[in-house]
């Protein structure tokens, strides 16, 4: 992913944006072909501390054929964004541009087994859970089990190795207007492009050492 210097986050503020919104787009090629999901992203670190990715898609997906091939791979994480007219800068002499939010990490392919995936699937579940409702945890467990097992074998699961985490987070850096063009932003309709008016005012700057894990 093309990206420059002021639009680049370091690590452990792109782990903590991948965390956040826990979902993105994996693409990966094979043969000649070129396949793309939608999929829950459950960023984790291992016990000596490398970060990997672990999912999941239907085992129908053309893409699970792939997984254990050691392919290379790509998730693109995406953030709020939004068209900004010239206007929003208060005036028209600017060119209008387009804010947005953006991680990718890329990697190797790695089939899971069975038992891998099904743990990987309830802590992830348990992770989005906590997060989602206050209450114990959910877990596979509370259903019957015919369901739980006809669930699981209709995945294959896999995980994201040899990470490169890489951001652009186009937020109007290094030139002027933010606060007129954040005051635009924020009498927007769309809760996601008010959001932007909090970034483009305090871009994520969190800064020193690795990736904490999850």
């Amino acid at each position: 992913m093309y990206t420059r210097e002021h639009f680049s986050l370091p690590l452990p503020a792109m782990c903590a944006f991948v965390r956040a919104k826990s979902f993105g787009v994996l693409a990966t090629h094979h043969a000649g072909e070129i396949f793309t999901s939608p999929l829950p992203v459950d960023l984790r670190s291992d016990e000596d501390g490398e970060l990997f990715v672990a999912g999941h898609v239907a085992r129908a997906n053309d893409m699970s054929e792939v997984f254990g091939t050691g392919a290379p791979a790509t998730i693109t994480v995406l953030g709020p964004d939004t068209y900004v007219p010239a206007e929003w800068f208060g005036t028209r002499s600017r060119i209008p541009t387009w804010l947005y939010c953006a991680v990718e990490i890329r990697g190797r392919l790695e089939l899971s087994d069975a038992p891998r995936t099904r743990a990987d699937v309830e802590l992830m579940i348990d992770r989005l859970q906590r997060r989602a409702v206050e209450g114990p945890p959910w877990s596979l467990d509370e259903i019957p089990a015919n369901l739980s097992e006809g669930y699981l074998k209709g995945i294959v699961g896999f995980r994201l190795r040899d990470l490169r985490l890489t951001s652009c987070f186009r937020l109007n850096q290094r030139k002027g207007g933010t606060d007129t063009l954040a005051e635009a932003l924020r009498s927007d309709a769309d809760s996601a492009v008010r959001e932007l008016a909090r970034l483009v005012l305090e871009p994520p700057t969190t800064t020193g050492g690795g990736c904490p894990a999850s």
